[in-house]
């Protein structure tokens, strides 16, 4: 997937580098006038070298840079900002350890809840709590159980 990005990108950047110059190529260039009295000459103006087709490249190339840029800056925003707990999100208080279905019209939940985990029962009656402990001693007894099997 990385690769494909890569590959994306380079392929967008080579794309806005080359059209303002085929643009430039493809505009005609137009001939020096004759010089004229002095006195009977108009105010010369400054005359555009671009023409529409070069205006037009230059705004896709423009267009495709900002969606570039766009897409960066949140790229970098769900990377640094938002994964684990960062600055942008804030720390949840509820975490949904386990569900499991028993019928079509039952579950059983196991929720942490400010350091206690319950356990709750859905079903066609509403919510009901079946159980509830300490998530301390629940941490506690997976510790002992896990160093027991290490040790078996």
């Amino acid at each position: 997937m990385n690769a494909l990005r890569a590959a994306l990108g380079v392929l967008l950047l080579s794309l806005t580098m080359a059209l303002p110059a085929a643009a430039r190529a493809e505009a005609p260039s137009a001939p020096p006038a004759a010089p004229r009295a002095a006195a009977h000459t108009p105010i010369p103006f400054k005359q555009d070298k671009q023409g529409a087709g070069s205006l037009a490249y230059q705004s896709m190339a423009g267009l495709v840079l900002a969606a570039l840029a766009a897409y960066g800056v949140i790229f970098a925003l769900k990377r640094y900002s938002l994964k684990g707990g960062g600055p942008l999100r804030q720390a949840r208080r509820l975490r949904t350890i386990e569900s499991m279905r028993l019928s079509r019209r039952s579950t059983l939940h196991v929720v942490h809840y400010d350091g206690e985990e319950l356990l709750l029962a859905e079903s066609d009656n509403g919510l009901r709590l079946v159980s509830s402990r300490s998530a301390v001693a629940v941490e506690a007894k997976a510790v002992a159980a896990a160093q027991g099997d290490q040790h078996a």
